[in-house]
């Protein structure tokens, strides 16, 4: 006769959102920015797992919660979309890929954790690229905008070069130069050459289209009007 001995259960585990580090105005706008203007960019391309999250914790070890790192902004590519889309958290072992470029937006009770302990946790969640901006434009950053690339397992500068009264430096991870152009960060599209849009620049296109639309319903009704009164 045998016997089956049934094993402990399993037990779910947990991966939840936040906590949520408080951030200033300077901070959220610069974030917002940034989220927009990537998403909408890599959606007007066409880019296939393409993912950009902010403020999203990301989970790189699987049955471990504890080992987690939340960046103000991380890029992913490869990515199983259904896997993270609407998820209250980044799990990479689920979306099949580790994002390859995090930044940081300092504030005055995150820098010293964003220069001495988040470079660390980046190496190893297996990130390509790190960037750190200080949005007061040096009051907790010189340079404020900063870049790292690992190699060989180790964190080597990006070069970030004056430019235009302000910086620039070149992600190749993303193809993009991050130019600080106070009070922004902007992102420029080496290959096409032209600026990433923001939520700014998009409202400024949309009201521009629109009045642009009012303009000429406007000229074709006077010419309406005009050719009703020859008759």
């Amino acid at each position: 006769m045998s016997s089956t001995v049934a094993g402990p259960p399993e037990v779910a585990i947990d991966y939840p959102e936040g906590p949520r580090v408080p951030e200033g105005d300077l901070q959220t706008r610069r974030r917002v920015e940034l989220l927009v203007a990537l998403r909408q960019w890599y959606d007007s391309r066409g880019v296939e797992g393409a993912w950009v999250c902010s403020d999203l914790n990301i989970y790189y070890r699987e049955g471990d919660p504890k080992v987690v790192v939340a960046p103000d902004i991380a890029v992913a590519f490869g990515v199983d979309l259904v896997a993270v889309e609407n998820q209250p958290s980044y799990r990479v072992w689920a979306a099949g890929a580790t994002p390859c470029f995090a930044l940081e937006i300092v504030s005055a009770k995150t820098v010293r954790t964003d220069l001495h302990v988040k470079p660390a946790k980046y190496a190893d969640l297996g990130v390509d690229e790190y960037w750190r901006l200080d949005p007061t434009g040096g009051d907790l950053l010189d340079p404020p905008l900063q870049g790292e690339r690992r190699h060989s397992g180790r964190w080597t500068p990006i070069e970030v070069a004056p430019d235009g009264g302000g910086l620039r430096g070149r992600s190749d991870v993303l193809g993009l130069d991050l130019c600080w152009r106070p009070p922004k960060l902007r992102l420029w599209d080496i290959a096409v050459g032209a600026w990433l849009l923001d939520h700014d620049d998009q409202i400024a296109r949309a009201d521009a289209e629109a009045s642009a639309r009012r303009a000429a319903e406007a000229e074709l009704a006077e010419l309406r009007a005009r050719l009703g009164d020859s008759r």
